[in-house]
Formats: structure tokens, sequence, C-alpha cells
């Protein structure tokens, strides 16, 4: 199964090389790795060309121009300078992708990352998405990062099915992104899963550099995935409690309902996500 990786990087110089090492240490590395320089500013496309040089499969796509600073959207453009290479790649080479991945510039895989992932999709046909988990650095300890339930495939790790990548019309580019793909990608039937044995470092934890604006835009993000008020509303206060920053949830609330009418879905998409997240709830899953 082919594995082409896309990395978009931005000023992440600091911890590159070991980044980068832990793709080149893999067991079974991916076949094709486009790192995306979106216009960083630090040592970050030197050691990109430097690493390139070294390995036949690692390519780099330069650009001077930065993606459009908005929520949810720099990730998503600086990933589709990658995949339009690849696409390209594909077109003059014959080659036939399985597995598309989007991963971040500052995650450190265990060496056997892709081997697994890569059993996991050889064995299940219907699985569409998956990944780790993502950990922190906490007082010298690795801990789980505890922003969204283990379920959850992560924006920073992320391995799809070339056919279910495809169904899903790829990465929208909005705030929410990493959460509309899953939700529909089980809309059309595929499977989600994590393997929780795959422990990801995250070496800048979610949010980290977040304004308080930019932790209430997820008000923004609710409103693309239909959510409704209630959600939301449960969903902000969830969130507000982790980042310690209960006035986002008002201000979160005065975003989505701005953004109420700008659905990155369907309405019979909308109503899916709805009915499965009351499903989770009254569960308590």
């Amino acid at each position: 199964m082919f594995c082409a990786v896309i990395m978009p990087v931005y000023n992440e110089a600091t911890h590159l090389d070991q980044v980068l090492q832990s793709f080149v240490d893999q067991t079974a590395p991916c076949d094709l790795l486009i790192l995306v320089d979106d216009g960083s500013t630090d040592q970050s496309g030197e050691i990109l060309g430097r690493w390139a040089e070294q390995y036949s499969w690692i390519a780099v796509i330069s650009s001077k121009k930065k993606s459009k600073h908005a929520p949810g959207q720099k990730v998503v453009q600086a990933f589709y300078r990658g995949y339009e290479y690849l696409q390209e790649l594909e077109k003059k080479n014959a080659l036939k992708v399985s597995l598309i991945g989007k991963f971040d510039a500052d995650v450190v895989l265990p060496k056997d990352y892709f081997a697994k992932l890569k059993s996991a999709f050889e064995k299940n046909n219907k699985l569409g998405l998956t990944s780790g988990l993502l950990y922190i650095e906490k007082n010298g300890a690795w801990v789980y990062e505890q922003i969204a339930k283990k379920q959850k495939v992560r924006g920073p790790i992320k391995l799809y099915r070339k056919e279910c990548f495809d169904q899903i019309g790829g990465l929208k580019p909005c705030l929410g992104w990493d959460s509309i793909d899953q939700w529909l990608a089980k809309y059309w039937g595929w499977e989600v899963s994590t393997l929780h044995e795959l422990k990801v470092k995250h070496l800048k934890a979610t949010a980290q550099v977040y304004s308080p604006e930019a932790l209430s835009n997820q008000g923004r993000a609710f409103a693309h995935m239909g959510y409704g008020f209630l959600l939301s509303l449960l969903s902000l206060i969830k969130l507000g409690w982790h980042y310690k920053n209960l006035n986002m949830v008002l201000s979160g609330l005065k975003v989505y309902w701005q953004n109420r009418s700008a659905l990155m879905v369907t309405k019979k998409q909308a109503s899916f996500i709805r009915k499965s997240l009351w499903g989770s709830i009254l569960n308590n899953r």
C-alpha cells in the first residue's frame, strides 16, 4: 500500500531534526514524505533541504508566500500545495496512492507507527481513517493530551485510506476540518479508529500559543459542523473548563451565533453529526 504523507511546516526549526528523524527511523517508513515550507522565516527551509538531499523519498515544496492566516485555513491551504504536487507525481509516474497522511511538524513518532497503521488498513477494508494518540510532556512525564477522547483521530497524525479521503471531499479549509473529516467518514460508512498503543510525542501542546480570541473561535467550528445551539454551548463549557478560561464560553457562543448559517457540510450530514453526538452523550461515550 503506497503511503504518501504531507507535512505543512512553518517556523519549526527548533525541533524539525528530531521530528524528521522519527520518520526516517520507522520500521516501515512512508513511501513519500512531502514537506511544505509555508513561508518560514526561521531556518526551517534549510533544515528541510538537508533532509531532502539525504533521502530520495523526501520532497520539499517551498513557498515564500504564506498561506492565509485564518483559523483552520492556513494548514489546509499548505496541505493542498503538497497534495497538488502528489497528484502531479501520480500522473507522471502512473503512481497509485493507497494511503495519504496529514501530519504536523511537531510530532515525534514511535518506530512502528506506520507499520501498525498499514497493518490495520490491510486487515480491515472498511477502515477509512486512523492514527495513534498524542502525548504531551508535563512535569517531566509524557501524558495523554486530554483535549479530546481517545476515539478521536487527531489532526497532527492522521492517515486516510485514499478512497475515503476522496469520498469525503478531502479537507475542508475551515476551523473544525479535523472533526469534519471524521464525521464525514462515518457518514459515508467508513470505520474510524485509533491505535492506543501508538503513543506520539506532541512537542507543542494544542492551543499552547492560542489567544483567547482563537479559543473562542471554536464556536465557528461548531457552526461549520451544524452542532446547533445546545450542543455548541455544552462543547464550549467543556473547552472553557479544560483551558480554565470560562470567558471563552460567552465569546464562543457569540461567534457561533454570528456564523450559525455557515455550514461546511450538507444539512443531512449536519443532522447525522448532531444525532451521533447526542447518542454519545446519552450513552456516556
